[in-house]
């Protein structure tokens, strides 16, 4: 699942990203799997075994890096925590040039910026959550939203979305 500044284009505004950001399940028992596919693939990218192993092992994550490009592509493990697990059965699947691929919802791509913004505070996470706010706030499902908010302690971060003047960052 595609989540964090990819989301925050597809529902908000167009923005330079350095990585993408990929939610994928993972389990101890792929371990072999995953880097047998993962050795597959051409020089032009690296990434570390170790880093890989305990990335599936902790439920943390790791990175492969394109070198021709210099994109960096992180892949963040879903974890047992309840808002990993209800953000990522929500996830859906849109069309982008004939591809198929599976976003974060909007709603779970704003309360996964603010959680960010809780952990490190940086005026992107928040720009990029009011950006996706303000423009899908008549698509929201606000109930869902509201609670998660509650949930995860981030109902006032919420809250100060809908107050930011964004024309500031145009």
């Amino acid at each position: 699942m595609l989540t964090g500044a990819w989301s925050v284009i597809y529902y908000g505004r167009p923005r330079a990203s350095h990585d993408i950001d990929l939610i994928v399940e993972m389990y101890p028992e792929d371990t072999n799997n995953i880097l047998s596919i993962l050795s597959k693939l051409p020089d032009s990218f690296q990434y570390q075994e170790m880093s890989v192993t305990n990335a599936i092992k902790n439920k943390s994550m790791f990175n492969i890096l394109y070198l021709p490009e210099f994109l960096k592509l992180d892949f963040w493990l879903l974890t047992d925590t309840p808002f990993d697990k209800s953000r990522f059965s929500r996830k859906v699947e849109v069309s982008i040039v004939g591809q198929k691929m599976y976003f974060s919802t909007a709603e779970d791509t704003i309360l996964q910026k603010l959680l960010w913004n809780k952990i490190s505070p940086i005026e992107k996470s928040l720009i990029d959550a009011a950006f996706v706010y303000q423009i899908q706030y008549k698509n929201l499902d606000q109930r869902y939203l509201n609670k998660w908010a509650k949930t995860l302690k981030i109902t006032r971060t919420l809250n100060r979305l809908k107050k930011i003047n964004l024309e500031n960052y145009i």
